[in-house]
């Protein structure tokens, strides 16, 4: 390459650059921003088309953004994922949750990797792996693990 060509390549770079900054400034007037925050403590919290690494809150709604852990008494996430999920009332729409510890869990359209709750309703609601799963799981690896360890036990 000849320094000819990384000069004009430099030029089109930087008026790549300009024409993306003039096309953001004339973004209409409901344009949405995103943001990332780290730590958000609040009464209420709404994040739309952004994020969060931490959430703790009264309320939260999410919409079409991702929480990497939250904490509310209500949780709304629609098109949008969390994580940790844990309140006293959780709903779930057209989205994701890693982990939920709640006493009501409603879904539609979802998927829950881990769902800890005493009332769970909804419909196409995928839970990979509920509490009761969870406990009988434990209690057969407990068996597997205590027959294999006397199977497996060298006599001296």
């Amino acid at each position: 390459m000849s320094p000819s060509s990384d000069s004009h390549e430099e030029e089109v770079m930087e008026e790549a650059a300009e024409v993306a900054a003039e096309e953001e400034s004339e973004a209409p007037a409901g344009g949405v921003e995103i943001e990332v925050e780290e730590d958000v403590e609040a009464e209420v919290v709404n994040i739309s088309q952004g994020g969060a690494a931490n959430v703790k809150a009264e309320k939260v709604y999410v919409e079409q953004g991702g929480i990497g852990q939250a904490e509310a008494k209500f949780i709304d996430v629609q098109d949008g994922g969390i994580g940790i999920a844990q309140g006293e009332n959780i709903t779930l729409t057209d989205g994701g949750i890693g982990i939920v510890a709640a006493e009501n869990v409603k879904m539609s359209d979802g998927v829950a990797v881990f769902v800890a709750a005493n009332n769970i309703e909804g419909e196409d609601v995928t839970i990979v792996i509920d509490a009761k799963a969870a406990v009988i799981f434990a209690l057969v690896l407990g068996a597997v693990s205590s027959v294999f360890k006397v199977l497996t036990r060298k006599r001296g």
